[in-house]
């Protein structure tokens, strides 16, 4: 489904395709997430992973990208490197390259991501500490403003979903992305989390500037659009504002 020219929601895939970088965008993988739960007691069930690798795996199949770009915590753990995000980094990296064919990776920096130069630097994946500018596209993961200036301004970090109640009282939660408009006027698209365990953020239903406060200082939530992700499919939802509506009812 077309986002801009050129910018197309990959149907059913928390996933952007850019023609002009010939890439898949995505963000929030959150690799080793259950590696690092266990170190606190907490036993998952090793499904993100797996759950990845397919969407990456479809994504590629539906573009032909050679290029995947990475808008963000990579991996979980903030103040180190767990062994299981390392391990699990270096799985992908070479699944990306050798079985899909990946001729380039591309990651921005997260919050997440301190000291993940120890492990993009041996795999040869080129890594932007902050943001990075590719032909007029502006990344950056969300956790800070960015300082450059483009047109399009793709972000993650707010794992944006949005949830809807039936008249029994049925909960249905769906990643989404967001787009829409910046303060300044540029065109922002909030990509949705791909880890499997992050289940998303109900912007129709949770204050945006409570989980991400910077987002405030960026655009109005409640003008921008919901494109949910289904099975199979993505589809537009309208705007946030009216989804509110549409759940005060």
């Amino acid at each position: 489904m077309k986002i801009w020219e050129g910018v197309e929601a990959v149907p059913g895939l928390p996933v952007v395709y850019i023609k002009g970088l010939d890439a898949i965008v995505c963000s929030d993988l959150h690799l080793g997430y259950e590696g690092t739960l266990a170190d606190k007691g907490t036993f998952l069930p090793k499904m993100n992973l797996n759950h990845i690798k397919g969407i990456m795996r479809r994504a590629a199949q539906k573009t032909g990208a050679s290029t995947v770009i990475i808008n963000g915590d990579v991996k979980n753990e903030f103040s180190t490197v767990h062994t299981e995000e390392l391990n699990e980094f270096i799985e992908l990296a070479g699944f990306l390259t050798r079985d899909l064919g990946m001729k380039k990776i591309i990651v921005i920096k997260g919050n997440h991501d301190n000291f993940i130069n120890r492990v993009t630097g041996r795999e040869g994946i080129e890594v932007h500490e902050r943001e990075a500018i590719l032909k007029g596209f502006l990344f950056f993961h969300g956790e800070e403003l960015p300082g450059g200036n483009a047109g399009f301004l793709i972000m993650g970090h707010l794992h944006p979903a949005v949830t809807l109640y039936d008249d029994a009282g049925l909960r249905e939660k769906m990643r989404c992305f967001l787009y829409g408009a910046t303060n300044a006027g540029d065109n922002l698209l909030v990509l949705p989390a791909m880890s499997y365990f992050a289940e998303g953020v109900s912007v129709n239903l949770e204050p945006v500037s409570r989980i991400a406060p910077i987002f405030k200082n960026v655009a109005d939530v409640d003008s921008m659009r919901a494109m949910c992700i289904g099975e199979g499919e993505t589809l537009d939802f309208g705007s946030i504002r009216d989804l509110k509506k549409a759940s005060e009812r």
